[in-house]
């Protein structure tokens, strides 16, 4: 509109902006238009915590506001100053907001590519905390298994939770944590943890400490009650008979029960060093088969059906964690 406007001067003579019910119009069209933009950005800042999405969300309620002022104010009153420093304070906050963004993406090209990513693995590389960067570069040091293996559960994890139309927050919840899970491996010696052969019982025991030492490791880096869920909870079963709490049922914290099916279900189409990947239909029988003990049934009822109606949400995470070498994932964050 202002570059039709900039380049025909003379159709201000035939639309006529300042008379109802034209400006009326307009104004609803416009306000109507930020409203939606207001909205959508709250929605994926609440996500991916974007401060440039914030100042868009910032932006355009002052633009709304500006625009009521245009057509039930008047020239010189105090209004009208108003919505000249609405329309000003709105650029501050867009440079501001920009200048955040590009601190947190590193260049401007970044910084706009993660404000409209749809892309899982980019949302997930960026929306996440400092905090959780340097926990997934250590993890890759300890062993480089392991980074792939998060990816790609997170990844199956937060469509499984956009399928149970979980909050925002909770979705970036999971991605915080999800990366995370199983950090506790870190302190686990390689000669157990990459040990080809069955283990004994008392390596058992060590494994099935990393929930706990990954839980203490984070809570002590100000992880989110919901993320520390995620970590000291995801090994627990829906019987019971799970660990390290021994909790049953709706004791779990719904974003672990997620979680879980995620981890098993990679870990099964994944190879290891004792066996060779299970096919996906093999992976989502044994899920079939748990549900109830091991599982949450409201979790994998949802799984299937997601899966069965989009393929690509268990083909394109594995896809896209294994063109890229561990190196280059860890250079993406």
């Amino acid at each position: 509109m202002v570059i039709v406007s900039m380049l025909f001067p003379q159709i201000t003579e035939i639309v006529h902006l300042d008379v109802q019910p034209i400006n009326g119009a307009i104004v609803l069209f416009t306000l109507l238009l930020n409203f939606n933009t207001m909205f959508r950005y709250y929605q994926t800042y609440r996500f991916s915590r974007f401060p440039l999405q914030l100042s868009i969300v910032y932006t355009a309620g002052w633009f709304m506001l500006s625009q009521i002022i245009m057509v039930t104010g008047e020239i010189w009153r105090f209004s009208w100053w108003i919505y000249h420093y609405l329309l000003l304070a709105s650029m501050i906050v867009m440079l501001i907001g920009l200048i955040k963004q590009y601190a947190t993406q590193g260049t401007f090209i970044s910084a706009m590519r993660a404000l409209f990513t749809n892309d899982p693995f980019e949302r997930i590389t960026n929306s996440i905390s400092p905090s959780v960067k340097t926990l997934v570069i250590a993890t890759e040091k300890k062993d480089k298994y392991t980074v792939g293996h998060t990816f790609r559960v997170t990844m199956y994890a937060l469509q499984l939770a956009e399928e149970l139309q979980l909050k925002p927050e909770q979705l970036h919840a999971i991605a915080q944590g999800g990366l995370v899970h199983d950090v506790g491996k870190i302190s686990i010696p390689d000669s157990i943890l990459n040990k080809p052969g069955k283990l004994s019982n008392e390596e058992r025991e060590i494994i099935e400490q990393h929930p706990l030492s990954g839980y203490e490791m984070c809570r002590d880096l100000g992880f989110m009650k919901e993320e520390l869920s995620i970590i000291r909870s995801h090994h627990e079963k829906w019987d019971g008979s799970g660990y390290p709490d021994k909790l049953k049922g709706e004791e779990i914290d719904l974003l672990a029960r997620i979680v879980a099916v995620a981890d098993v279900y990679d870990a099964l189409t994944s190879e290891r060093s004792y066996r060779k990947a299970w096919s996906h239909s093999n992976a989502m029988n044994l899920l079939m088969k748990e549900r109830g003990k091991h599982f949450d049934p409201k979790c994998v009822n949802a799984w299937i059906s997601l899966c069965d109606r989009n393929p690509s949400v268990y083909q394109y995470p594995s896809n896209a964690i294994n063109s890229n070498t561990t190196g280059v994932l860890v250079s993406t964050i």
